[in-house]
């Protein structure tokens, strides 16, 4: 502290301003991480046929503070599947995750009145001043894109690429939720989305240099088809 003046005359001058920072632990992961195609924490697909047919699906990725531990998820949204506009409607959905080891795992619900969210890695950081979180994406493989809200979830920058840093909360969630999303398809016309994106999580603290955690995969698939013409 002081000016350089100060620091005089044992020549520490070099440390006028010094900072010290010091990392976070290890994180604990519970699903697959990576960087290609075949990585992917997440598998959640839809097939809509009908007239006039639109498929949607996407998963909200967000964080949360149990105590000292910052602890991320992700949960595939049921909320918004497809918008049929004319006709009787075929829906095909699945929806896995891959453990650390690449192996299925299930989750728990269904479709129609929603999932458990699976935890993919948590961080203790201790009883630390400052700490934020924040969760980044981006498409890497297809044509992709984001929910911009999702209930019961806060989706930051409108859901187009990233959140903003955020204090991280028991009850507030905050996060992002890439998605395959088709055009509306007529006339025996069919359309298929198979983005993957690239899901980026990180936690910071005074005095902690920031954790940039391994890297997440998603995959979403979402086929739409009609069956009829005007």
């Amino acid at each position: 502290s002081g000016t350089v003046t100060q620091a005089q005359p044992h020549a520490f001058s070099e440390w006028h301003s010094y900072v010290h920072t010091q990392d976070f632990g290890t994180p604990t992961y519970y699903v697959r991480t990576g960087s290609g195609t075949a990585d992917f924490c997440i598998a959640n697909e839809i097939t809509v046929t009908a007239y006039e047919a639109t498929a949607v699906c996407n998963t909200v990725f967000y964080f949360k503070l149990n105590g000292t531990v910052v602890e991320f998820y992700m949960d595939p949204d049921h909320t918004k599947q497809y918008f049929p506009q004319f006709g009787s409607t075929t829906l095909s959905r699945t929806v896995s995750a891959r453990d650390t080891g690449g192996n299925v795992a299930s989750f728990t619900g269904n479709f129609t009145n929603g999932f458990t969210p699976m935890k993919i890695a948590q961080l203790e950081t201790g009883s630390v001043s400052g700490r934020e979180a924040r969760i980044s994406a981006s498409v890497f493989s297809g044509v992709g894109g984001y929910d911009s809200a999702v209930s019961g979830y806060t989706i930051g920058n409108g859901g187009t690429n990233s959140t903003d840093w955020r204090t991280p909360h028991a009850s507030t969630l905050y996060g992002i939720s890439p998605a395959a999303w088709t055009l509306p398809q007529a006339c025996y016309g069919s359309q298929d989305r198979d983005p993957y994106h690239s899901i980026i999580c990180e936690v910071k603290a005074t005095g902690y240099n920031t954790k940039t955690l391994n890297t997440f995969v998603s995959y979403h698939g979402a086929t739409a088809i009609s069956d009829d013409c005007v």
